[in-house]
């Protein structure tokens, strides 16, 4: 005996349409929410002097256990994503990198047009971990540097924003004796034609320092600054020396252009 099965009856109608679009996107939405981040991270080529190790967890809560930069360790990673920025084209996360004392803590935030943005950024460095990043030089330096700057922007070769204040403390240079230079403060400023300004002083120490840089967004940094020794006589002031003749208020004066990029 035959039997004929027959399908119950099924129309494409709007409606049915959007239930099918609401289960295909919310099976995306598992899986990557879900997605490991070793995977998608495997898919990103990072510059070759960024390296991460020890990843877990996924692509929206994820950790790596140590981040190097330029053979710096800067210590581990944490990450959240904002999902419904996505929604806007917008790849926003809360980032911070720990290292025993150290610390940096952002939210990042990535447009479609190549922007990026930092908000609330934190951060204090111990200078002497950033040492590999002049090996071979004739000298050593030591010191902490800390910042809060609420929001800070940038797009290469289009513009660049930084806001905030930056702290030196404790500055010291080892060549081979050891010299210090006290502490500092930049404020710096986003300018409306692109770049960045910043104000440098110093907080009282042997230094007597006095200055402003400029951050164009070709990334041309120039640093001006007039220095003085606060005690006459002592090494501070002979190196000083070196950089040239005193003005007639007794400071000399340091002028210098960088390339960052």
């Amino acid at each position: 005996m035959k039997i004929n099965y027959s399908l119950p009856d099924f129309s494409y109608n709007k409606k049915n349409m959007k239930i099918i679009l609401i289960v295909i996107a919310l099976y995306l939405f598992f899986l990557i929410t879900t997605l490991p981040a070793t995977v998608a991270l495997a898919a990103i080529n990072l510059p070759k002097n960024i390296t991460l190790s020890s990843i877990s967890g996924t692509i929206w809560s994820g950790n790596a256990r140590q981040l190097h930069v330029s053979g710096v360790a800067l210590g581990s990673v944490n990450w959240e994503l904002h999902p419904l920025n996505l929604i806007i084209g917008e790849l926003s996360a809360d980032v911070s990198i720990i290292n025993d004392e150290q610390y940096i803590n952002t939210q990042l935030n990535l447009s479609s047009s190549g922007r990026i943005e930092l908000e609330e950024t934190r951060f204090l460095i111990d200078l002497s971990s950033l040492q590999p990043l002049t090996y071979g030089m004739p000298f050593s330096y030591a010191g902490k540097v800390s910042g809060y700057f609420p929001v800070s922007f940038f797009q290469k070769n289009n513009y660049v924003g930084i806001n905030g204040k930056l702290s030196l403390n404790d500055i010291l240079m080892i060549s081979p004796q050891r010299q210090s230079f006290g502490d500092f403060v930049i404020d710096f400023r986003a300018e409306k034609e692109g770049a960045t300004s910043g104000k440098i002083k110093d907080s009282g120490g042997l230094l007597n320092a006095t200055g402003q840089l400029t951050l164009n967004k070709d990334g041309q940094l120039n640093l001006s600054m007039k220095l003085a020794a606060r005690k006459t006589g002592g090494s501070l002031e002979k190196m000083l020396s070196f950089l040239g003749k005193k003005d007639v208020g007794g400071r000399v004066t340091f002028n210098s252009n960088f390339k960052i990029w």
